[in-house]
């Protein structure tokens, strides 16, 4: 069975301005395979990253979901923390809920966060 972590960015307001990260985050912890589901107010920042980084070690974790900003931003800065830990980059994912979610639904609480579950 893999065991897959799920970190989930507020990107300061720009996601959590118009989704309930608390909630996605609980929500995503309930879908088989994963054992760790969490958010964190800026994921690609040093301590976003160690969080990354322990729970890998922690929770044996096979792959990792990062549900932050567009792929071209921090998808180097999140492959290189999980690579850190002896884990094959390819199998980090970047779950793109700011461009394709909360900047799209600014007004749209309810609808941006059922969205961003889904889209993770």
């Amino acid at each position: 069975m893999k065991k897959l972590g799920v970190f989930i960015c507020h990107c300061g307001v720009n996601i959590s301005g118009s989704v309930d990260v608390k909630s996605v985050a609980e929500e995503i912890g309930k879908v088989e395979n994963v054992v760790h589901s969490t958010d964190y107010i800026y994921m690609c920042s040093d301590p976003g990253q160690q969080l990354i980084r322990d729970a890998i070690q922690e929770k044996g974790l096979d792959g990792v979901v990062v549900a932050c900003c567009s792929p071209s931003m921090h998808e180097n800065t999140f492959r290189k923390a999980v690579k850190s830990q002896g884990m094959n980059p390819y199998l980090c994912e970047i779950a793109n809920i700011r461009e394709q979610c909360s900047w799209v639904h600014q007004k749209e609480k309810e609808k941006a966060t059922r969205k961003a579950t889904e889209i993770i």
